[in-house]
């Protein structure tokens, strides 16, 4: 990668560039071009939509401040999240800058950055080094974005914004700053990470974690068996569960109607409560907790899913898959945990640096016959550890 050496602090730290139509889109491409090193991040209002779009994107591109109105852009691209085919072709000019590998790209928590800029724009970001995953990997006892601000430039970042409506426009002065503060200080935090994690020999290990986040995919969308997921569904009757079964797919409709999250409109433990006591009048539903807005809006409807569930249930739709797991299987567990641990502790460093989950997943699934076959093993940890993990695993 090339130098990342920071520049001055820039004597208005929140001096930044508002980008919110196509053209506007070349400066920060030329940025990205020349930039040593970038920072990213993102906001989106999953909170407050059925289906989150990336409402905003911060980037420091070697020191120039950048804010993307990707709400904006997609709009103006005419791409909708719930109609549209594929991803929007707004940031198309910024994929070269983004994909980039010979520079940092500096991200806190990336997966979902990684994600959502891949489902939404079809950009594979390039050169990432989470510091996330470093503080993490040095036994960071807080790896929060703030705590680690904190620790290292001993700034208390604002909290104010967490639960924010990124979809508001226009953008409130204070959620800009907030944002800002995102790309600002993210520089010198990663900086700080990677002399840490060259001094504790933890190059290669936090290499792979990169590459973890970077490959990080969008598992979302409605899924109709996802009711076998919902805590408490134990409680249920087994008679009752074509009635949840209805009563999730009718939520998932209106929510995807009303483009508000699911669990924001109906919450789980009303759908066990509507389950459990099948209502099938205004009053009953009343009793059982439904709003009056809710009734007002969907009350007919509702009491007909419910009559429909009662009267004629549909096959249930399949839980997901849970392999069985074998004898054999098990003791491997046993023993590279009880390795892992042991091991962790004469080295100090955490459970991951010896043996990442996925690794560990592998091994006692499939054994150590084939090492350069297990994900996130590497060839150091193959180096110092090869034998002894065929060992345990035989």
């Amino acid at each position: 990668m090339a130098d990342a050496t920071l520049p001055a602090p820039m004597s208005d730290p929140q001096a930044h560039t508002w980008i919110d139509t196509p053209a506007g889109l070349a400066p920060l491409a030329e940025a990205l071009a020349a930039a040593p090193w970038t920072a990213l991040d993102t906001e989106a209002n999953s909170m407050h939509a059925y289906r989150e779009r990336t409402c905003l994107m911060q980037v420091n591109a070697g020191g120039r401040l950048f804010l993307v109105d990707t709400l904006a852009l997609m709009a103006q691209a005419g791409w909708a999240p719930l109609t549209s085919p594929s991803h929007c072709r707004a940031l198309d000019a910024l994929i070269p800058g983004l994909g980039r590998s010979d520079r940092p790209l500096w991200l806190h928590g990336g997966e979902y950055d990684c994600a959502v800029m891949r489902r939404d724009f079809g950009i594979e970001l390039g050169g990432v080094w989470d510091t996330q995953q470093a503080a993490s990997l040095l036994g960071w006892e807080k790896t929060g974005y703030g705590a680690c601000v904190e620790a290292v430039c001993g700034i208390k970042l604002d909290k104010a914004y967490s639960q924010y409506d990124w979809a508001t426009r226009p953008l409130e002065a204070g959620a800009l700053a907030y944002a800002l503060d995102d790309v600002i200080h993210l520089p010198l935090v990663a900086e700080r990470l990677r002399s840490e994690i060259a001094t504790a020999d933890l190059v290669e290990e936090h290499a792979i974690a990169n590459a973890a986040v970077a490959a990080s995919g969008w598992d979302g969308g409605f899924d109709p068996a996802g009711f076998w997921r919902i805590k408490g569904i134990r409680e249920i009757p087994r008679e009752r569960l074509p009635l949840l079964a209805a009563l999730y797919a009718w939520r998932d409709a209106v929510a995807r109607l009303a483009d508000r999250p699911p669990g924001r409109m109906v919450n789980s433990e009303l759908l066990l409560g509507l389950t459990r006591w099948a209502p099938t009048s205004f009053q009953s539903l009343k009793r059982c907790g439904v709003k009056g807005w809710l009734m007002a809006e969907h009350g007919d409807a509702l009491i007909a899913v419910i009559k429909q569930a009662l009267e004629s249930p549909a096959p249930l739709p399949p839980p997901d898959h849970v392999r069985e797991v074998d004898e054999a299987e098990v003791r491997r567990e046993r023993r590279l945990k009880d390795w892992r641990q042991a091991e962790a502790q004469n080295r100090k460093v955490p459970l991951q640096v010896v043996l990442p989950a996925k690794a560990l997943e592998h091994l006692k699934r499939y054994g150590a016959a084939d090492l350069g076959a297990v994900p996130q093993l590497g060839s150091k940890r193959q180096r110092l550890y090869g034998e002894v993990l065929q060992r345990l695993c035989s």
